[in-house]
């Protein structure tokens, strides 16, 4: 019986020039599920990549390489294999500094517990660092100003080349110990995530300030106080 009436319908139809009605696939529930879900995937990785894309852009040669790749000037035979994080502790204030060893642009170790019983400031930075640039100059003066009461500033460049870094300070006068943190490694080890960033630590190794960010020289100052050098 149905089927009569649906065949009637239809004849009705296209008595009238009126092709029949049928259901658009669009409207089956099944369809509209698998549209739904193919959207939600669309705007989740647009999302995801905006969220990647944020922030501005590193310049230059800042292409990370592995932490046994050793850089340009080191010896014949050696190796950064075992430089980097040192241990697994978090940068806290008034907690021993986390360690680490990196070579510096000339391939020499430098290993910051080795520094025990002076006053260290280390500075994370990198050329196209605007921030970074502008307060070198103060951290040159202040560290030659307070070599001799037991100051040591260690400038940490974040995965740019020995050439790169090199260069800059050169050009620049900028005459500082110059460390590579190639691979980033050191700079995940601190929970870092922008440029520049200052740690303070005092002469039995304990992190006595830390500071995100751009620093004027008052701040610098203040910092070093904290640290135990006034």
């Amino acid at each position: 019986m149905k089927r009569r009436r649906r065949r009637l319908r239809i004849m009705e139809d296209m008595s009238e020039g009126t092709p029949p009605t049928r259901p658009s696939p669009l409207e089956r529930p099944v369809v509209r599920g698998i549209i739904a879900l193919a959207l939600l995937a669309a705007v989740t990785g647009g999302a995801f990549a905006l969220g990647r894309g944020g922030g501005s852009t590193p310049s230059g040669d800042t292409t990370p390489v592995s932490v046994a790749s050793a850089p340009a000037g080191t010896p014949p035979g050696a190796s950064d294999a075992g430089l980097g994080p040192l241990d697994g502790r978090a940068p806290l204030v008034g907690q021993p500094a986390p360690d680490f060893a990196l070579r510096d642009v000339d391939g020499n170790v430098v290993k910051l517990s080795d520094l025990h019983g002076k006053v260290v400031w280390v500075n994370f930075w990198a050329t196209w660092c605007v921030p970074c640039k502008q307060e070198l100059p103060e951290i040159q003066k202040i560290a030659a100003e307070k070599r001799s009461a037991g100051l040591r500033v260690l400038e940490v460049n974040w995965q740019e080349s020995a050439a790169t870094a090199r260069a800059f300070f050169a050009a620049n006068g900028i005459s500082l110990p110059l460390l590579l943190d190639r691979s980033g490694a050191v700079y995940t080890q601190y929970k870092l995530s922008g440029l520049p960033d200052h740690f303070f630590i005092d002469r039995q190794g304990q992190l006595a300030a830390m500071y995100f960010g751009q620093l004027s020289e008052t701040k610098m100052r203040q910092k070093l106080a904290a640290a135990g050098l006034p």
